[in-house]
């Protein structure tokens, strides 16, 4: 049988055991190449028959292009490939149901294939994010077809992570969603770093409580709240009265120990809406929000608060020091703390006014003798 058209590069070895196989069994179908006229190379499928007609044998061959097969099996490699990359990913149908998961989707959510298939992606919900949060998300993927932003999700084991999402809405004829594919990867170590620059930015590296950047934010906001509902702030300027012996006696590390202790009693001392900043050296700035319409009853609230601080400070301090090489030993300390108090509410005074005023007030309870609570008069 000659053929042509046949590319020459084909090996030639084959057609010998093609045509010996296609006696063998009388049909035989195989893939090959052929040229076309203008010399360009293009696959085929060959179905050949062998068959005895009057006494004479025949091979009948019918040849058909495969360009577009070869393609498509092509593009399900590298989509094979793409799905089983290093990104997690999910298949879903129109209604959300997971239809496929790949090995990172396993290794990361801890999900076996068989655990995820049949659910929907509320599986990996977090807890973190209200209904407003997946409502616009919906709202952006039917809209426009796409949907990326960072989400927290939970592993099978309770862990709660974060990751970059990435959701493609598959279209068919007419426009119709026929699938969805999710696409993430882990930004874990991103959101350290970012949480551990925002810590350098915003709160003192030895308490661990917001640092003078922060409390000026803090602080403005609780003006404007102020201002907005008619209740009083305070703002606290605390001092502590014999903080240097301990320094010079003992050494710097066992001033940062009684440091760390200090704000953890003022700490205590408040409510969770309520603002302590450590302003430097060994003094402290409390900051109280949304007291009461009425002035003496907000400098009541705030005078109780201030003498459980003063309180909580004179109780004594108790500090274990362990030293490379040696035994660890216990300092106790004695602490008294001097602390200045303003109250705000619709006036113009703005943050810097407010902590002048505060801290005048402290130099006033020092003057009086120390461990002392003196509210800001301003002179008339």
């Amino acid at each position: 049988m000659s053929v042509p058209d046949i590319d020459p590069d084909f090996p030639a070895a084959v057609w010998p055991a093609h045509w010996q196989e296609l006696q063998q069994k009388n049909t035989l179908v195989f893939e090959t190449r052929h040229r076309r006229k203008d010399g360009s190379i293009f696959p085929v499928e060959v179905s050949a028959n062998f068959v005895k007609f009057g006494g004479k044998e025949f091979n009948i061959a019918f040849s058909r292009d495969i360009s577009e097969r070869k393609l498509a099996e092509v593009a399900l490699r590298i989509a094979s490939t793409a799905f089983e990359s290093q990104e997690s990913m999910v298949i879903t149908d129109a209604d959300g149901v997971i239809l496929r998961v790949n090995q990172a989707f396993t290794e990361a959510t801890g999900y076996a294939a068989e655990e995820a298939v049949g659910q929907t992606p509320r599986l990996l919900k977090s807890g973190r994010h209200n209904a407003g949060f997946y409502s616009e998300m919906w709202e952006t993927l039917q809209r426009t077809g796409k949907w990326q932003g960072e989400i927290w999700d939970r592993r099978k084991n309770g862990e709660i992570y974060p990751k970059l999402l990435t959701i493609s809405a598959v279209k068919g004829d007419g426009g119709v969603v026929t699938h969805y594919v999710g696409a993430d990867h882990g930004i874990t170590e991103r959101k350290a770093a970012e949480e551990e620059i925002n810590n350098l930015a915003f709160y003192d590296s030895l308490t661990q409580l917001p640092n003078r950047r922060l409390l000026d934010d803090r602080l403005g906001k609780t003006i404007a709240a102020s201002r907005r509902s008619g209740r009083y702030g305070a703002l606290m300027f605390l001092d502590l009265d014999n903080f240097k012996p301990l320094n010079d006696l003992h050494g710097h590390s066992v001033g940062d120990l009684l440091l760390v202790e200090v704000a953890r009693r003022i700490a205590r001392c408040v409510r969770e809406v309520d603002t302590v900043a450590r302003f430097g050296g060994d003094e402290f700035v409390v900051v109280l929000s949304e007291l009461d319409e009425d002035k003496a009853e907000s400098a009541s609230q705030t005078g109780n608060v201030a003498g459980k601080i003063r309180a909580t400070l004179n109780e004594p301090f108790v500090l274990k020091i362990q030293a490379e090489g040696k035994a660890e030993r216990t300092v106790e300390h004695h602490c008294t703390s001097s602390i200045g108090v303003v109250l705000f509410t619709n006036h113009e005074a703005g943050a810097s006014d407010i902590l002048k005023w505060a801290d005048m007030a402290m130099y006033q309870a020092k003057e009086a003798g120390r461990n002392q609570i003196r509210f800001y008069e301003p002179k008339v």
